[in-house]
């Protein structure tokens, strides 16, 4: 495993589909399947959705251009459960930093019926075909339908103070890609929670189970984070810690 990067977002982030069909040899495809149906025994709710795998990467400090090719959701979900496999689904996502006006730094815990349960992690998700504008993923639409699916916020309320994306996130575990937004909001942590809950109500009234089962919050300073980390006991995401370390140093 190389050592997790977080680093500024560069000016431009290009995101695009290549055309060509994704190439995985038929053992590793079948291995895929075998797994897939191991999953979906123990979890029904899994659905095996689309997915997009990296194939190239160009990097400067002022663009970051990424081309992907479409596969499915067992091709990530198995890379997830075996980092070292041939073949991997290499994803890049987004995902939202959220910070309330009394400064704590606001992230979900997954619901049982996910396929990370208990997982830490800000509100977030991979590429949608709906994202494309022509052959280019937009990353702003991707993390903006995110936001209003798990937490209820658009981005264009009045209640958002900024939105901006803020850090670039590789290597790590599986070296998956994330472009980290920061949204700034105009509501205290305990209101904000408040304003959670009742999203969440809102989606279980209406049949369906939410993406976060709770949320958390920590003060963005130094003490209160190093004690967040050193005492949490749940599973996390690879970037939060470094992400909630970042935040703190001056």
């Amino acid at each position: 495993m190389q050592p997790l990067i977080i680093e500024k977002a560069p000016p431009s982030i290009i995101v695009k589909l290549s055309t060509s069909p994704s190439r995985i040899p038929q053992e590793i495809s079948n291995n895929h399947d075998r797994f897939w149906n191991e999953q979906i025994s123990k979890n029904p709710a899994l659905r095996n959705g689309e997915a997009f795998t990296i194939t190239d990467i160009r990097q400067t400090p002022e663009k970051l251009e990424i081309t992907v090719v479409k596969t499915d959701y067992k091709h990530y979900l198995y890379t997830m459960h075996h980092p070292t496999c041939d073949y991997p689904c290499k994803v890049i996502y987004s995902c939202a930093s959220v910070i309330t006006k009394d400064n704590h730094l606001a992230f979900g815990r997954m619901n049982q019926t996910t396929s990370t349960p208990g997982r830490l992690q800000f509100t977030g998700g991979g590429l949608d075909e709906s994202d494309l504008r022509d052959s280019k993923f937009n990353m702003e639409d991707n993390i903006s339908r995110e936001l209003k699916e798990e937490m209820g916020l658009d981005i264009h309320s009045p209640v958002v103070r900024s939105f901006r994306p803020k850090f670039l996130k590789h290597k790590g575990s599986h070296d998956f890609w994330a472009v980290i937004y920061e949204l700034s909001v105009d509501f205290t942590a305990n209101e904000l929670h408040d304003y959670f809950l009742n999203h969440n109500q809102h989606i279980i009234e209406n049949g369906q189970q939410p993406e976060f089962d709770k949320f958390l919050f920590v003060p963005l300073e130094k003490e209160a984070v190093e004690a967040f980390l050193q005492n949490e006991k749940a599973p996390m995401v690879d970037y939060l810690a470094e992400t909630l370390l970042k935040y703190t140093e001056k």
